[in-house]
């Protein structure tokens, strides 16, 4: 009597870890055939393989977008420089400035702007590979704004 009650309780304790393992394979077949209209093995498989398929085409994709981006973000202006400052002794404050303005190849230009009492003038200036172009003569500030920038 007591080796049934055992044996009862063996094969309980089987069954419940056999409906276990039964119910966890049913769920994750489910899963891997929710998105298939047949519900057979290898149109499962043949969907897997559709969408890693798909999967690497899209990030082939997404690659190449990233490079152009980060082709085209060297030409972004990425580094600067600024500085007020008093030209001229006639007026009162730092009312003049000079800014730069660079792109990743040191490539940009430079604006001053300066401030006097009877008016304003402004001077734009290109920079190639952090040098003025045509042998244009910068001014000490401008030569400072350059140096902010590039540095």
């Amino acid at each position: 009597m007591i080796l049934i009650y055992y044996v009862s309780i063996a094969i309980v304790v089987w069954l419940s870890i056999i409906t276990i393992f039964l119910v966890k394979t049913v769920l994750h077949y489910r899963r891997l055939t929710a998105d298939v209209s047949k519900k057979d093995l290898i149109s499962s498989l043949n969907h897997l393989i559709s969408a890693t398929e798909q999967n690497a085409d899209d990030l082939k994709k997404l690659n190449e977008k990233v490079v152009i981006k980060a082709e085209e973000a060297q030409k972004h202006f990425q580094r600067l420089g600024f500085l007020r400052y008093n030209p001229f002794t006639d007026t009162g404050g730092d009312q003049s400035f000079s800014l730069c303005l660079l792109d990743e190849k040191d490539n940009g230009f430079v604006v001053s702007s300066l401030h006097s009492r009877e008016n304003t003038r402004l001077y734009a200036k290109k920079i190639e590979s952090g040098k003025p172009v045509n042998s244009i003569v910068l001014s000490k500030e401008e030569q400072e704004v350059i140096k902010q920038a590039t540095h």
